[in-house]
């Protein structure tokens, strides 16, 4: 499968823009390039603002405005556009500024292909990374009013979250079930940040047992405990320069809680055994389906860690509320896996869709990734149809009709209809009765924010009508 590249390329010498525009359409006949020139940051600018670029290739010296004003520029008008800046070595600390201020990479003059070739790939799996987040539908910050118009309006959300995030290295709290994308988001943020370079190391507090959480964050030295027959180095240092992905954080013990906050303060740490301490400049990402809020109030989770992680919550909303997502959605994993499998399969037919739209998804979206991987299998067909569904698909509970009851409850007899009415009446009470402050009400409630977030969108409730209330 061929990819195309809207590609933009900024120089004021017409021979460099030449010699890069035949590296690229010589060295990587897989990408489709179509591309245009201009000869100063002001000219890019313009041709920017007249229509989308997936590329821009830049020079940092240029008349009228030069590349460090473009970049801020362009990233401005539209976060999407990948930045690669070509500067001669004597320039290299703007190159490296330009990169904490959105720039995707930098390449030195005179242009090597190799180099330029491994940048521009890479900026293309970087592309497609968080094309694959906007699919999960994050939702950014506390900012419940705000909503996605349109899947173009929230891709461009979703690229200017990662370029605020570029040019911070703050710590990034994802909440939502399981299944619904939250290591897909700490990727996107690592590979589309100036620690891209370094290692991206994920571990699920989960999975780890608890007398050997902390030797496997922080390594151990030989003979530290029993068992303990060579040196280890921990997550932490496998990490750092790069980012450390913390799955399933609220299952972390108290005790470990105290030493990760440690670490997070001073960016150091004591291996197990150890009198040393080592440095650590590694970013932190963590994740959570756990109502932390309640774990708090319980005393079972630290409030100053929980602040400490907090700085940037994203929440990423279940699939059985966003049913108008699943054709896009499917449509992303069968393009996927046609590129895995070779094979060609078209789309999913209207009946297939309607099941999977039925299904309540408890999977979330990793279910339906794996529901249509064995479609694409079992189909011998362009087309998924509704035989190449699972049976599990297939004979879950379906909606019922309008029929209502004799006595009592006068609603659709239909328990989702009767649920969901007295959620909205469950919710809009608890915030009344906290003012309309959403952390108070996820804790007095016991409701994880990201589901309370989630209904009062999906309700339209407005909290700006409780918290005014005496």
């Amino acid at each position: 499968m061929i990819n195309k590249m809207n590609t933009l390329i900024v120089d004021d010498e017409a021979e460099l823009r030449r010699s890069v525009i035949s590296i690229l359409k010589t060295a990587m006949p897989e990408i489709e390039f179509v591309i245009d020139e201009a000869s100063n940051g002001k000219e890019a600018l313009d041709k920017v603002k007249e229509q989308s670029w997936d590329l821009v290739l830049m020079d940092v010296k240029m008349p009228e405005m030069n590349g460090l004003e473009a970049l801020t520029a362009i990233k401005e008008h539209d976060p999407r556009t990948f930045v690669v800046l070509m500067t001669a070595h004597s320039n290299l600390h703007d190159a490296v500024l330009a990169i904490k201020e959105g720039a995707y990479d930098y390449v030195e003059k005179p242009v090597n292909p190799q180099t330029l070739t491994e940048i521009v790939r890479k900026s293309l799996e970087a592309r497609d990374l968080v094309s694959s987040l906007a699919l999960s539908n994050p939702i950014f910050d506390d900012d419940i009013e705000s909503e996605f118009v349109g899947s173009s309006q929230k891709m461009k959300e979703v690229f200017n979250l990662i370029y605020r995030l570029c040019k911070v290295d703050t710590t990034v709290l994802i909440r939502g079930e399981n299944g619904t994308g939250k290591e897909l988001v700490a990727r996107a943020i690592h590979f589309n940040s100036p620690r891209k370079s370094g290692s991206f190391v994920a571990i699920n507090c989960g999975a780890i047992p608890e007398n050997l959480m902390e030797s496997e964050l922080f390594g151990h030295e030989k003979g530290a405990f029993t068992g303990a027959i060579e040196r280890k180095i921990g997550k932490f240092q496998m990490a750092n320069n790069g980012t450390l992905f913390l799955d399933e954080i609220g299952e972390l013990r108290p005790d470990m809680q105290v030493k990760l906050l440690r670490v997070l303060q001073e960016k150091k740490f004591t291996p197990v055994g150890s009198n040393r301490e080592v440095k650590s400049n590694t970013r932190i990402i963590a994740a959570t389906n756990r109502n932390l809020e309640k774990m708090m109030a319980d005393g079972t989770f630290r409030e100053d860690l929980f602040y400490r992680l907090n700085v940037m919550p994203i929440f990423l909303p279940p699939l059985r509320d966003r049913t108008d997502d699943i054709q896009a959605l499917a449509q992303h994993f069968i393009k996927k896996f046609a590129r895995q499998h070779g094979r060609v399969i078209n789309g999913i037919s209207e009946e297939a869709l309607d099941m999977l739209k039925a299904y309540r998804w408890p999977g979330n979206i990793r279910e339906l990734e794996n529901v249509i991987e064995r479609a694409f299998i079992v189909e011998n067909n362009q087309m998924i149809s509704l035989d190449s569904l699972p049976e599990s698909l297939k004979l879950a509970p379906k909606e019922s009709g309008e029929k209502t009851a004799n006595v009592g409850y006068k609603g659709p007899l239909d328990f989702d209809v009767f649920k969901e009415g007295m959620e909205k009446e469950f919710i809009v009470s608890a915030l009344k009765a906290n003012q309309g402050r959403i952390n108070q009400t996820v804790a007095q409630a016991n409701i994880p924010k990201n589901t309370l977030l989630r209904k009062i969108r999906k309700y339209g409730i407005n909290v700006k009508d409780f918290t005014n209330e005496e």
